[in-house]
């Protein structure tokens, strides 16, 4: 298709009612730019968020494959009569021998979620306009941003990264365009997909904390049964880790790969790694290992508090039988109150065998002109871009077509409902959340209103 031709079926889709109206949000470039444009002061955002440490010790691979399947052999038994396991050994060496049982689990992806943003609209005579010397304006890594549409790709791309944050956690792959996230994924109650039986040996280890502390409490629950009151947090956590390595002692892949340190992780809110160090350091040197702020002034408690900060991803670590486990913070999704959050134990990696990873569906198969679209990729492929147009109007589209996929769910845990309370309250990154950092109201950045300006210039009378 031409362009005379594009432009002809943008006109058509204007004609019947698809036309687009300019925004009034403000602009990097052109008369109605961001902040003071005409000083020599870079233009700096907390709204840009940098590398996100969860992501990417998950890892993301592009891949055109639509559907993934894996079958587990999931146990192997001598075979049974009447309801008795049958006997190995002869005495009679022409005798007739026993068979053997084994049982089969599946894992099946059938769709990659959807995720799309566009950005504001904008009038392309204006797109590259300059409202003064000091521009073009620069991105904290201190290259240019060159032009209006890159700035607005950016802000699309931005929140669709914040959508693909937020469905790492919560995505259900039942509600159209999500892909299932680790709320789902890692779960006591695996069903084979292919014959609706209940998969135990596939089962996540779960824990329903009961808004206890840290202490512990009555209430909590593992996997839906009971749990001594007595047991605390780190109690719990050390028994996690020890059942996981012996499930994988039990893997043929994997009984003779090495766990090295990053790939079993913890995962929580930034407010919960905080009381979880505090906690492990009383666990560790406090009398009776109850969490005692008192205790925990002393100079040995501080001494051993401050060992535990800086870790593989800078924000922590703890010791479960000498082998290291490091904090990410992740404040996405994981927040569940003003004194509440919810703590992941995964294990993503057993040496180079990759039990956790993302994918992505490779945009650049994608025709780059196809029917009333002109299409690019960007990123190697992660994200497809396309323009809607309308006169000398202009919307930049994006979209990415990720999925999560966790092949050994029992090698991984969650503990939900962990009460912590902290000086200040919760703070997130996610501006959806009560907790966001920066804000408590929002007010979106617009163009100056010319017409109120011009009627308040005008002489009385």
């Amino acid at each position: 298709m031409s362009r005379v031709q594009f432009q002809e079926r943008a006109t058509e889709r204007a004609a019947w009612g698809g036309a687009l109206t300019e925004s009034s949000l403000a602009t990097i470039y052109g008369c109605c730019g961001l902040f003071d444009l005409c000083t020599d002061m870079d233009l700096m955002s907390l709204s840009f968020q940098g590398t996100d440490q969860l992501l990417d010790w998950i890892g993301w691979q592009a891949t055109d494959v639509c559907v993934q399947r894996k079958s587990f052999i999931t146990w192997i038994r001598p075979e049974y009569s009447t309801g008795s396991a049958t006997a190995g050994y002869l005495s009679d060496p022409c005798g007739d021998d026993k068979g053997v049982d084994f049982g089969v689990c599946n894992f099946l992806l059938e769709d990659f979620a959807r995720l799309r943003r566009h950005g504001p609209t904008r009038d392309v005579t204006e797109n590259r306009e300059r409202l003064c010397e000091q521009q073009p304006r620069y991105r904290l890594d201190g290259s240019p941003i060159t032009n209006q549409d890159e700035y607005d790709m950016r802000l699309a791309t931005e929140v669709l990264l914040q959508d693909l944050r937020r469905m790492l956690i919560n995505g259900n792959n039942n509600s159209g365009g999500q892909f299932d996230g680790l709320n789902v994924l890692i779960t006591n109650n695996y069903t084979d997909p292919d014959s609706d039986v209940y998969c135990r040996a596939m089962d996540s280890i779960v824990l329903n904390w009961n808004n206890r502390d840290m202490d512990g409490g009555a209430g909590i629950t593992w996997n839906g049964a009971a749990i001594a009151s007595t047991w605390d947090l780190v109690d719990v956590i050390r028994a996690i880790v020890r059942k996981i390595k012996w499930r994988i002692s039990l893997a043929p892949a994997l009984s003779t790969k090495n766990l090295t340190v990053g790939d079993m992780v913890l995962v929580m809110p930034d407010f919960l790694a905080q009381c979880l160090l505090d906690k492990f350091t009383c666990w560790s040197v406090c009398d009776g290992k109850q969490y005692n702020e008192v205790a925990l002034q002393t100079y040995e408690a501080r001494a051993y508090r401050d060992k535990l900060n800086g870790g593989k991803f800078g924000s922590g670590r703890i010791f479960i039988d000498g082998f290291e486990i490091p904090i990410i913070p992740y404040n996405w999704g994981l927040i569940r109150g003003a004194t509440r959050g919810d703590i992941y134990l995964l294990t993503g990696n057993v040496g180079s065998i990759k039990l956790i990873n993302g994918q992505y569906l490779d945009m650049h198969s994608v025709p780059a002109d196809f029917g009333d679209w002109i299409y690019k990729y960007t990123d190697g492929g992660k994200f497809l871009t396309w323009l809607d147009q309308d006169g000398t109007c202009i919307r930049r589209h994006i979209e990415i077509r990720p999925r999560l996929l966790a092949w050994a769910p029992w090698a991984s845990a969650k503990i939900q409902y962990v009460k912590c309370v902290q000086p200040g309250g919760p703070w997130s990154e996610d501006p959806t959340e009560t907790s966001f950092f920066p804000e408590t109201s929002f007010e979106s950045a617009e163009c100056p209103d010319v017409d109120r300006v011009y009627t308040y210039n005008q002489p009385l009378g």
